[in-house]
């Protein structure tokens, strides 16, 4: 079977996930990109160039023709909830970029369109299918270390204070993506990954609080923002999940520590410290055989057309994605009013489903 595949969104995931397509089309030769959509028609046809697929005049040509069975929507994140529904009322099969929407209402008007039309749905989390992070959920569930118990997931970087007239500057001008009406905040566009993949190796949360530091005004500059999440899991197991920048240092990397050794990683791409119960490394895993971030998205791509091919569900389902937006939308609230939030099914208990975070453009 060969499926035909259409692009919603022809910007910089758009040109990835083009890409991934290309890439599975020549390889396995399952697949074949038809369409890409962009408002921007020089977009689409940066996309197209060098394919067979066409440039769509809307949307709705990817969607009602015939040959396209499954979707890649690469759109802002405050159009995903009319594309996926108008997408799924056509019969597609959907992926859409991260993050999935602006609300769990959102979500769930998404999951219960694909649900009623009978198609896969995917959201685009695709750093637990990423080097470091795969390998990592490999050897947990291989028992290397056994039962893990405590992790820190770290998205910092080294940074310099911010110089205050820039920062006058950029609010000045903000395009869409810095501005939380539409789009979801450093949360759930950036550490959401890491949130992921917390998720993936412990289990649903079920309780979690964060804290945000920065933004202080030393002189004519201002500090990097940075926050802090504690999620806590069944057990007594919990992690630590950081995102943001320190002055000069960016971070100790991210490591998971169960009850019989310690896995850490510098960066995505590996390798893996594997230490035991010694204080020496044990052993580095070598993580080059999972292929650089490309094959990562090969992956995801992969994951969606074997759930449509064995009628399963995608690790990234639906479903999982609103559990993310649910624990990204506590952390923003916890954040606002130092409360510590309760899950029930992997969803947050007091953060209704129209609650859209407005905050500062910049968050914390």
């Amino acid at each position: 079977m060969t499926t035909g595949m259409g692009l919603i969104g022809c910007g910089n995931m758009g040109g990835v996930w083009r890409g991934a397509i290309e890439r599975r089309a020549h390889r396995q030769r399952d697949c074949t990109f038809l369409w890409a959509f962009d408002p921007n028609r020089d977009a689409a046809a940066q996309r197209v160039a060098g394919t067979n697929a066409a440039i769509a005049p809307d949307a709705e040509t990817v969607f009602n023709d015939n040959r396209v069975d499954a979707v890649v929507i690469c759109t802002p994140t405050f159009t995903h909830v009319d594309l996926v529904i108008a997408a799924a009322a056509a019969g597609k099969h959907i992926l859409v970029e991260k993050p999935m929407a602006l609300t769990l209402g959102g979500c769930r008007s998404m999951i219960d369109a694909c649900s009623r039309a009978g198609v896969k749905l995917a959201v685009g989390q695709t750093v637990r299918f990423w080097g470091a992070f795969l390998r990592t959920r490999q050897l947990v569930e291989a028992g290397a270390i056994g039962q893990p118990w405590v992790a820190q997931l770290d998205r910092m970087g080294a940074a310099a204070p911010t110089p205050l007239d820039a920062i006058d500057m950029g609010q000045q001008r903000r395009p869409w993506r810095y501005d939380t009406q539409y789009a979801g905040g450093n949360i759930l566009e950036g550490v959401v990954h890491e949130l992921d993949c917390a998720r993936a190796i412990f289990g649903e949360v079920i309780a979690a609080s964060c804290a945000a530091s920065g933004k202080i005004v030393d002189g004519d500059h201002r500090s990097p923002i940075l926050m802090q999440a504690l999620l806590e899991f069944s057990g007594r197991r919990h992690a630590t999940v950081r995102m943001g920048g320190l002055v000069g240092y960016d971070g100790g990397g991210s490591w998971v520590s169960g009850t019989r050794g310690t896995l850490h990683f510098n960066h995505w791409e590996g390798p893996i410290d594997v230490h035991g119960p010694g204080r020496e490394a044990l052993r580095q895993e070598d993580c080059a055989d999972l292929g650089a971030g490309d094959e990562a998205y090969d992956r995801e791509l992969a994951d969606l057309l074997d759930s449509v091919r064995d009628d399963g569900e995608p690790q990234n389902s639906g479903v999982n994605g609103m559990r993310n937006i649910g624990l990204g939308l506590a952390l923003y609230r916890s954040i606002e009013t130092g409360e510590r939030f309760l899950f029930e099914d992997g969803l947050p208990i007091g953060i209704a489903d129209d609650f859209h975070y407005r905050g500062p453009t910049e968050l914390i």
